[in-house]
């Protein structure tokens, strides 16, 4: 720093120069060796979370029977089609697992891919109208497993 005459003081124009060189040289360093897959991947892992645990509340509030179809493709809830017409739909629907469920946040169907280098295991189920799953299960996604617990249905 260099006194000046009338005894200010302060930084010239070439020491700030260097300083915001040197950071900018230290913000690249840093971020080239950040790495975000672990962060896409526990973000995937916990929207795949919400999602088993809505469909075991909307079977239950709705009557419907819900699929949860988990791959590496991604992950997809459907409720029961009503294969015989009956009103109201679900609680006597009696034909395949078609009908996407709708997200009510998004209004499109309740579905996800998993972000690009997330691995993803296989798990499908059902639960019934009582939140009740067909059969217990874990899936993995990445170095994480969700468990479906068989008889309650409850996910951790």
């Amino acid at each position: 720093m260099k006194v000046a005459a009338s005894g200010e003081t302060g930084f010239s124009l070439m020491e700030l120069l260097v300083i915001v060189v040197l950071l900018g040289i230290m913000s690249v360093a840093i971020f080239s060796n950040f790495n975000a897959m672990p962060f896409r991947t526990a973000s995937f892992e916990q929207e795949v979370r919400a999602a088993i645990r809505f469909a075991q509340k909307f079977a239950v509030v709705s009557g419907c029977e819900v699929q949860v179809s988990i791959s590496s493709a991604g992950y997809a809830l459907q409720i029961q089609d009503d294969a015989q017409g009956l009103t109201p739909p679900c609680l006597g629907a009696t034909g395949a697992f078609g009908t996407g469920l709708i997200n009510p946040a998004t209004g499109s169907a309740y579905a996800g891919a998993p972000p690009a280098g997330v691995t993803v295991g296989n798990l499908v189920f059902t639960y019934d109208r009582q939140g009740r799953p067909s059969a217990g299960g874990t899936v993995a996604i990445g170095a994480t497993t969700i468990t479906v617990e068989p008889v309650t249905g409850v996910v951790h």
